[in-house]
């Protein structure tokens, strides 16, 4: 842009304080309404440089901008050139060359020098000052900073709307606090302790939290000779900070502390400075008539959200604090440099002496050389070609002498590696430093500022930013939807949403369903010639060989997460290595750490693994990588039943992991906490063994569920049944009959609990089919897997026939199961499956039982129970004596003994246990007339029940509560809940369709 001509004359601009044009008259106005004076403010603070109109719609607006934002911009532009024409005595309505405000093609330059403008004088006294203290003239220092504060009328932009008004009022704020502190810092270092006191108690009630002002009252007071008033104002500052902040004074503050109760005299002398700086400052080379360095690219105009990530950063780099270095840090795509950007324009006016902007990166990918990153930097401080430096070594030493004496701000984006960044380091205190880089490790920073995918609202806002706000008005649902299958990754949204402003005539919905499909998912996110694919390729390029490979294989495991164990089980490395491999994969930024030890991708990244291991694993390679992972779950299986569970002997004799030889789950609730989290990775697993076409992945993906039903009382089992029944033709496939029958029993059982219509048939029939092929009564010498098999699905089908109301064939089943029980001898098995019979005859109208009789046995096997530990039985004896207590006509003791079980429930988080304990209580509750507390308990049992997602805990549940419902009136909430119950009854009992249609409803 060329130059433009500055305006003539003594015109100021004031904002510090309410704003204010003085014209060369020096007479004060305000320069018209808040609008028009943000528009002001932000040409001032940019003086003789360009502000784009974007940059002014940004800042005016805090929301998604109007459509007529740009024609207000033009309007208050036209309204403070006739005021200032009119302040100026010139002839209003012309926009000749002698406008204050010059058009240009993208935006406005007001023409004026910076040091018309308070709040630019201010910066550049402030510097000022700062370098006469460094120079060893703390009297030279504290008048420019008298003058500089001097200025001040008030808060800064005063009463000013919008976001560029409130992120200047911050910064300037937090200059001026800063700029005083120094100042009553270098009257200590005159000798003016005395004069201090007064003016570091009024600063104080401005800022009772910077301990910086409470070290230099102390200071101030021991050098006037008022030692006890010292320590005094210590006992306040520790005071103030404790009760308002709750944290502890400061190293320093504390050190000065015991200096001053030790009666330290070195305290009495001023502190002798700046020697150093000033022998520096004499091999300064400064050009005359060089401009200040202004590198800095455009912040992106289409940039959202990042508010706290942004104040992190500007605070870091406004405190005051020496050799301040911010790292902003993710993976590739995730927006690192906009956030640099944004937050480097917002401080570059701390920075009076310039700002310096380089790409550690070249465009292949490649990192780039520090020597000639320093050849740029010193040849834009000065330096002539002929008098560069030929060393690296003697460019850094050059560049840190020049900025020795200044107050720059360098930016140094994508960077590789900490030793890469070193010699791009000033060494001046005033000089400071942001890096952006995927990861950089060992880097000492002020903030490290780790940076996620954007926000829910963020992600759609960026869309519409470049869509269109129309679209996201249209399509609010779809827009969501397509944020998040671009993960909320800034390049990506980018990339739909340029190509939905492109194509006016697709649907956000179109677009949608194009992406959804991950075979052509990243190819579609592209951004003019850049693509998502190409970025994550540069951080792939940087991997070795096997870092690559275990990158590849790592993602084939549909796993939402990992840990060190599992990738060592799937990659076949040390658990060590492999922790490793995994580090070194989140330091190149293609995975993510989560908890301590867990591990995950980002979708996109996940998407861009699979498909380089498409090519770059062959078939093999990737079968075997899925038996890897489903053996490693297995044995976690194997050893969460082992330490959970009384029958974990026979339940795991028949279950041999081949390759992970133990896996580390805990004990007793812990063992159930992992079997929880992993539940979801499992189920996803499985199914990639059903359709692996390897059967030794397929029989240990059976060997898992069949084990899995261990933990029915904590998990939702029901979400197995898609994979369980997917197992079922791959075993007949590839299997023998053992593994066979074993599939057709698992799916029976993950069909017993699934939440869809005809389930409990389509249960029924499997559980038939494991009994029709490893025959009516296997016996224990035959091995425990078909026994165990048969002796389960009888015990399930008597319960199946319950719900279904089929009780001769109910008790038929259990009264099998509990004499292939018996031939076992072992007590605790045989007092498990009578309480199965004993259930089928409580809740059987035509029972072969009196009650009292069923309750009398429920008690002798609830000593059974208690003996073995074994709770979860217990828990169910205690209902079935409940039960039979309220069919007798006791109600309140059924309720009793309700609650007995519920407490047991609970206390082991026996989910399913506890919905049933609750709706079960409810009526008991409602017989003995205790409507409202009958209410609390269904409505607990109906929130717990959808954790479950089975049909006949949702149906029990529902039913209590609008019986209860209606027996306080409430008939209208109640009709709802029963109408839903007798839906779930008569989906239960329906026929159903084939097994796929049952799982993917």
């Amino acid at each position: 842009m060329s130059q433009v001509p500055e305006v003539d004359g003594a015109v100021r601009i004031r904002l510090l304080g309410p704003v204010r044009y003085v014209s060369a008259r020096g007479e004060a106005s305000r320069p018209g309404a808040p609008g028009p004076q943000a528009v002001l403010a932000a040409l001032a603070l940019s003086a003789g440089k360009l502000v784009t109109f974007d940059e002014l719609v940004d800042g005016l607006y805090a929301d998604d901008p109007p459509a007529s934002a740009r024609r207000v911009v033009v309007n208050f532009v036209h309204r403070l050139r006739t005021h200032l024409e009119r302040e100026d005595g010139a002839e209003a309505g012309g926009e000749g060359r002698d406008s204050a405000i010059a058009t240009t093609a993208d935006g406005y330059v007001l023409r004026l020098p910076a040091e018309q403008v308070d709040a630019l004088r201010f910066g550049r006294l402030t510097a000022q000052a700062r370098r006469h203290g460094e120079a060893g003239d703390p009297a030279a220092a504290a008048a420019r900073l008298e003058e500089a504060l001097a200025m001040w009328q008030g808060p800064a932009l005063a009463g000013l709307p919008g976001p560029f008004a409130q992120d200047w009022r911050r910064t300037l704020g937090e200059q001026r606090a800063s700029a005083l502190e120094l100042r009553l810092d270098m009257l200590l270092a005159c000798g003016r302790h005395a004069e201090a006191v007064p003016d570091i108690v009024r600063a104080l009630k401005t800022y009772p939290y910077r301990e910086r002002l409470h070290g230099a009252l102390m200071l101030a007071l021991y050098r006037s000779g008022r030692g006890a008033e010292a320590l005094s104002a210590y006992d306040r500052a520790r005071r103030v900070l404790a009760d308002d902040l709750g944290i502890d004074t400061g190293p320093a503050l504390r050190e000065l502390h015991a200096a001053v109760l030790a009666g330290d005299q070195s305290l009495l002398l001023p502190p002798a400075d700046g020697g150093g700086e000033a022998a520096a400052g004499a091999t300064r080379q400064d050009v005359p008539g060089m401009p200040e360095p202004a590198q800095l690219p455009p912040v992106p105009s289409d940039f959202t959200g990042r508010h706290e990530q942004v104040a992190a950063l500007v605070t870091a780099l406004t405190a005051g604090r020496p050799h301040a270095v911010a790292v902003v840090t993710g993976m590739g795509g995730v927006g690192k440099t906009a956030l640099a950007l944004r937050a480097a324009h917002a401080v570059a006016g701390s920075y009076p002496d310039g700002q310096l902007y380089a790409s550690l990166r070249a465009p292949d990918g490649a990192p780039g050389e520090p020597a000639g990153i320093l050849a740029g930097f010193l040849a834009a401080l000065g330096v002539p070609g002929e008098r560069m430096p030929v060393s690296l070594a003697d460019r850094a030493a050059l560049f840190r002498t020049l900025l020795s004496r200044r107050a720059v701000l360098v930016v140094l984006d994508n960077a590789t590696t900490a030793a890469q960044v070193e010699p791009l380091l000033p060494g001046a205190a005033r000089c400071a430093v942001l890096v952006t880089a995927r990861a950089l490790a060992a880097m000492p920073a002020t903030v490290t500022v780790p940076l996620k995918g954007l926000g829910a609202d963020d992600a759609v806002e960026l869309i519409g930013r470049i869509a269109g706000l129309r679209r996201i008005e249209e399509e609010p649902e779809a827009v969501a939807a397509l944020a998040a299958s671009c993960g909320s990754l800034p390049l990506a949204l980018r990339a739909v949403g340029a190509r939905l402003a492109a194509r006016p005539a697709w649907s956000v919905a179109a677009l949608l369903e194009r992406v959804s499909d991950q075979a052509r998912l990243l190819r579609e996110l592209r951004v003019g010639d850049t693509t998502v694919e190409a970025v994550f390729e540069m951080s792939f390029a940087q991997l070795s060989a096997p870092h690559a490979r275990a990158f590849m294989a790592l993602s084939i495991p549909h796993c939402t997460e990992f840990g060190v164990q599992a990738a060592a089980a799937v990659l076949g490395l040390p658990e060590q290595d492999a922790e490793c491999t995994l580090e070194a994969l989140v330091d190149a930024a293609l995975l993510e750490a989560g908890a301590p030890g867990r591990y995950h991708f980002h979708d996109l990244v996940g998407a861009y693994a699979r498909e380089k291991a498409r090519t770059g694993l062959s078939a093999s390679e990737r079968r075997e990588v899925v038996r890897n992972a489903v053996d490693f779950l297995c044995a976690g299986v194997v050893a969460a039943v082992m330490a959970s569970q009384p029958l974990a002997g026979p339940l795991t004799a028949d279950l041999h992991p081949r390759r992970t030889a133990r896996v580390d789950v805990g004990s007793g609730r812990d063992a159930m906490l992992w079997i929880r989290r992993v539940l979801p990775e499992l189920t996803a697993v499985v199914e990639q063994a059903a359709v692996s076409g390897d059967a030794e992945s397929v029989a240990l993906a059976v060997d898992v569920l069949v084990l899995v039903p261990c933990f029915e009382e904590v998990l939702p089992l029901g979400q197995l049944a898609r994979a369980a029944t997917s197992l079922v033709p791959a075993a007949l496939a590839l299997c023998g009959e053992s593994v066979i029958g074993t599939a057709y029993y698992a799916a029976g059982t993950a069909l017993k609990k699934h939440l869809s219509p005809g389930s409990l048939h389509r249960s029924r029939e499997h559980l038939l089919k494991a009994v029709e092929i490893f025959g009516e009564a296997p016996r224990p010498a035959d091995g425990p897997r078909p026994f165990l098999a048969v002796l389960f699905a009888l015990a399930m089908l008597a319960q199946i026939d319950v719900q279904l109301e089929d009780f001769a064939s109910a008790r038929s089943h259990a009264q099998r199961s509990v004499a292939l029980a018996a031939a076992t001898g072992d007590q605790s098995l045989v007092a498990r499956r009578r309480t199965v019979l004993l259930q089928v005859e409580v809740e059987d109208p035509g029972r072969h039982t009196d009650l009292a009789a069923i309750g009398a046995q429920c008690r002798e096997l609830a000593g059974v129970f208690t003996r073995g530990e074994d709770v979860k039985w217990l828990i169910r004896v205690i209902m079935t004596e409940a039960d039979s207590l309220l069919y007798g006509g006791d109600p309140a003791a059924a309720a009793r003994l309700y609650r007995q079980a519920l407490e047991r429930a609970r206390a082991t988080d026996h989910v399913r246990n506890e919905t049933e304990c609750r709706f079960r209580l409810a009526r008991a509750l409602l017989a003995t007339g205790e409507a409202e507390a009958a209410v609390g308990h269904a409505r607990e049992a109906v929130a717990v029940a959808r954790l479950t997602q089975e049909h006949q805990l949702m149906a029990g549940s529902q039913q209590a509560l609008g019986e209860a419902l209606r027996a306080v009136g409430r008939t209208a909430e109640a009709d709802g809940h029963l109408t839903r119950a007798a839906d779930l009854h008569r989906e239960m009992r329906q026929t159903g369709t084939a097994d796929g249609d049952a799982v993917t409803r």
